[in-house]
């Protein structure tokens, strides 16, 4: 963004108008530790790039449902050397995968994704993107999935389109969930429960619950990554796909020692 080019020194209005935040807010994340302070000359505190950055990596976050409190925690573990991939894949008792679900006005959900009208926005309650709650307010899930759909539609797909595959993503997953239950409810807890080791369930909820999630997550991205280049591969017009794949270095793995080797590498 070009906001982060800032290399002139910026007073906390200047600041405040180039990431377009309240004064104010600006001071609160401060006094919760999420922004580092100024540098001082005399009594004005000067701000740079980093602080801009910071103010758009924060801006970045809450509109994917993560909470002040999550932020500073996440920024703090990172500042302190903490692995991010480690940090953000398994949380023992709130998974950052967990997305806090976002409630927006009307007006505000129709500003996230301009394409919305009448119509739309029954489709996209019928697929689970978002979901009413009152007269003129909606729920939404998963700020990640709205702010795909946007990217989407900004990029020119149809915005009916992209609700296509939202709705097989969480009908799918509905259904998966509903077997998943069964599984565990009858292969895990249930013979957990009638033995003596009753009352480590809650734990094995609490640890198992964003384990779970973290397996699914990523063995999803294996799964579409593997689809993925299998089109690449066999389709006609295929090479645009792989050139795309190969970029963002999808299905890539890191051995012990940090080398990259891409899918079907052999050592």
């Amino acid at each position: 963004m070009a906001a982060a080019q800032t290399h002139k020194p910026l007073t906390i209005d200047e600041l405040a108008r180039q990431v377009r935040l309240p004064v104010r807010t600006i001071r609160e994340y401060h006094t919760m530790r999420l922004l580092p302070p100024p540098e001082r000359r005399g009594r004005l505190g000067l701000y740079d790039t980093r602080h801009v950055q910071r103010l758009q990596l924060i801006t970045r976050l809450q509109r994917r449902g993560y909470s002040l409190a999550g932020i500073r925690d996440l920024l703090g573990a990172w500042e302190n050397g903490t692995d991010l991939v480690t940090l953000l894949g398994v949380d023992e008792s709130q998974t950052a995968l967990d997305e806090t679900p976002l409630l927006l006005s009307r007006a505000e959900l129709f500003q996230r994704l301009p394409a919305l009208d009448p119509g739309t926005l029954d489709r996209a309650c019928q697929t689970g993107l978002v979901r009413p709650h009152g007269e003129d307010h909606f729920v939404v899930r998963s700020p990640a999935l709205l702010g795909l759909v946007a990217d989407w539609v900004e990029a020119g797909v149809p915005l009916d389109q992209a609700l296509d595959v939202i709705e097989v993503l969480t009908g799918d997953l509905g259904a998966l969930a509903g077997k998943l239950t069964d599984l565990i409810v009858g292969r895990i807890w249930d013979p957990v429960s009638a033995t003596s080791r009753a009352g480590q369930l809650p734990d094995m909820l609490r640890r198992g619950r964003p384990l779970l999630l973290q397996g699914a997550a990523s063995t999803l991205a294996d799964r579409l990554g593997a689809a993925l280049a299998e089109y690449a591969d066999t389709a006609d017009d295929g090479g645009w796909l792989r050139a795309a794949l190969d970029d963002i270095q999808v299905g890539a793995i890191a051995d012990s020692a940090g080398t990259i080797h891409r899918r079907g590498d052999r050592r």
